[in-house]
Formats: C-alpha cells, structure tokens, sequence
C-alpha cells in the first residue's frame, strides 16, 4: 500500500511540474552572433586610442550614460566626450586577447527592440611612464 501512495504521489509531482514552452520565454532576450557588434565595439576602440573622440561620440546617443563599477556615473553625450578626451590624451586602452563577448537580442518592457554586446576579459590602460592591466566587464547597449 506505501508503494502505491509513493506511486501516486511521484506521478502527481511528475506531472504537476510545468514544461517551458517556447511561447512563456519568448520575453527572454535570446544569443545571437556577435561579429557585427564586436565590429561596432572594435571601430569604437580604434576611434578611442586614436584620441577621436568625436568619431567615438558618433556611437553613442544623446542621452547615453556611462557607469563605473565604483558608482560613478556619467549621463550624456557632452560628459562622456568630456572624460574620453581626458582619458584617452593619458591612457592608450586596449582590449587583451582572449576577450569573451555574448550578443543578445530582445525587446524591452516598452516594447522596443534592443541588441546587447557582453564583453569582460583583460584591459590594459598604458601611457609612456607605465601599463596596468585589470580585469573588466562592459556591457554596450545598440
């Protein structure tokens, strides 16, 4: 008798558990290939290290913002102008090998679609007098 309750039980808990389907995660942003935003991040890049800043303001919108770890942030177009001209004209910024990135794409609560590029890996910040490499994370919204 135990063993037909356990049965039972067992079958309704087996049961009871409720498959995802494609339709209750489609507000789940999905991966996508990376080569076309990692081009857009890398043309970013070169713009930066060659002291552009207006070709690197080019990628951003106007009300962009830019967020440290520490808890700085940087809303705007202007200000973040403002910081890359200041660092950039002390640090050349360059990505390590072996940088990780995941695209993906989806659409917001507002119904808009978006595109994301995940990158962390190493970052090395290096100028005449010395070179630091430190671990770092960016996310790049599109």
């Amino acid at each position: 008798m135990k063993k037909i309750f356990l049965t039972l039980i067992l079958s309704f808990a087996i049961l009871s558990c409720e498959t995802p389907n494609e339709e209750s995660n489609s507000d789940l942003p999905t991966v996508i290939d990376d080569t076309e935003l990692v081009a857009i991040a890398d043309a970013m890049y070169e713009a930066m290290n060659s002291d552009d800043v207006d070709s690197v303001l080019n990628f951003y919108a106007d009300e962009a913002s830019w967020s440290f770890p520490n808890g700085v942030n940087i809303e705007g177009k202007e200000a973040i102008g403002q910081m890359l001209a200041t660092t950039t004209s002390i640090w050349n910024i360059t990505r390590e090998e072996g940088t990780n990135y995941l695209a993906l794409e989806g659409t917001n609560e507002s119904g808009e679609d978006f595109k994301v590029l995940l990158s962390w890996g190493g970052q090395t910040f290096s100028n005449v007098d010395t070179s630091i490499t430190v671990p770092y994370h960016n996310i790049l919204f599109f």
